[in-house]
C-alpha cells in the first residue's frame, strides 16, 4: 500500500511517503513558515523523491487533532481536499496518539501538549502487541487533574512524552520516578503516523470528517459567553 502522511499539529511539518512499510521519501520542517506556505510544497517534494505522483497514493494519513487549530486545519483541509478530489482513501490519527508512539512500549504512554496555564492536551495509552490502546480518552485537562487520575498507576511505570518545560517542572514534582521525554526528543513524525494508519478503517463520509479540537476556540468560547446557545438547532459554526 502507498501512503501519504502528513502532520502539521505542532510547530514542525512533517511528511513522508511509505510504501508496503518502507519510507520512501521523509521530509521534517522546521522553518519558521507557516504550514499553510510549505505543506503543499512539501507534499510535492516527498512524491518527487519517492518517484510517484499523487495519483499513485492509495491512501492519505492525516493527524486530525488535537494541536494548533490553524495547524491541525490546515492539515485536515488538504487531506479532505486530496481525498475528495481524487477519490483516495482516508485516514485520521490522533495527534496524541501519533506523539505516544515516540514511547517505550513496555511503559504506560502519556503524550501531553502544552496548553498553557498549567493545562494539556492529554491521552494515556499502553502498547498491546504493536497496537496503540487508548487507555483513558483523549481530553483537554488540568495538570493536577491528571496527575490525579494517574495516581492508580506505579509511576515507574509511567512515561511523559512532549513535555515542555514547564510540564516536565510539573512532573517531576508530583511523580519523581516517571520518564519525560520532552518535546525536543519527541517531534511528530509523518512515518510513524503511516504506519499507524495501516491498523484504522478509513472515513467513510469524508464530509463528516473534522478536526478534533477537545475545546472551544476563543471565538466560541466568546460567542456562547454572550448568552448563545447550541442548542441542535444554531450552533456556533451555522450563526457564523
Amino acid at each position: 500500500m502507498k501512503i501519504l502522511a502528513f502532520d502539521t499539529s505542532n510547530k514542525p511539518l512533517s511528511v513522508a511517503v511509505v510504501v508496503d512499510g518502507e519510507v520512501l521519501a521523509h521530509v521534517e520542517s522546521t522553518e519558521k513558515k507557516t504550514h499553510s506556505i510549505s505543506i503543499l510544497p512539501d507534499i510535492k517534494n516527498t512524491l518527487e523523491e519517492s518517484n510517484l505522483t499523487i495519483n499513485d497514493i492509495d491512501l492519505i494519513a492525516v493527524s486530525k487533532g488535537p494541536g494548533s487549530y490553524t495547524g491541525v486545519r490546515i492539515a485536515v483541509t488538504v487531506a479532505k481536499t486530496l481525498t475528495d478530489t481524487l477519490s483516495k482513501k482516508l485516514v485520521g490519527v490522533s495527534s496524541l496518539e501519533l506523539l505516544a508512539a515516540n514511547g517505550d512500549k513496555a511503559h504506560i504512554l502519556v503524550p501531553l501538549m502544552d496548553a498553557r496555564n498549567d493545562n494539556a492536551f492529554a491521552g494515556v495509552y499502553q502498547n498491546s502487541r504493536d497496537n496503540f490502546v487508548s487507555i483513558m480518552q483523549d481530553h483537554h485537562t488540568s495538570m493536577e487533574k491528571l496527575f490525579d487520575a494517574l495516581k492508580q498507576y506505579d509511576e515507574s511505570q509511567l512515561e511523559f512524552i512532549n513535555a515542555t518545560p514547564r510540564l516536565q517542572e510539573l512532573i517531576q514534582n508530583q511523580f519523581p520516578n516517571a520518564k519525560i521525554i520532552t518535546s525536543e526528543n519527541s517531534l511528530p513524525d509523518a512515518a510513524k503516523l503511516a504506519k499507524l494508519a495501516e491498523t484504522k478503517k478509513p472515513v467513510e463520509n469524508i464530509d463528516d470528517f473534522v478536526p478534533t479540537y477537545l475545546r472551544l476556540t476563543q471565538a466560541e468560547h466568546d460567542w456562547y459567553a454572550k448568552g448563545h446557545k447550541d442548542n441542535g438547532n444554531v450552533s456556533y459554526v451555522e450563526e457564523v
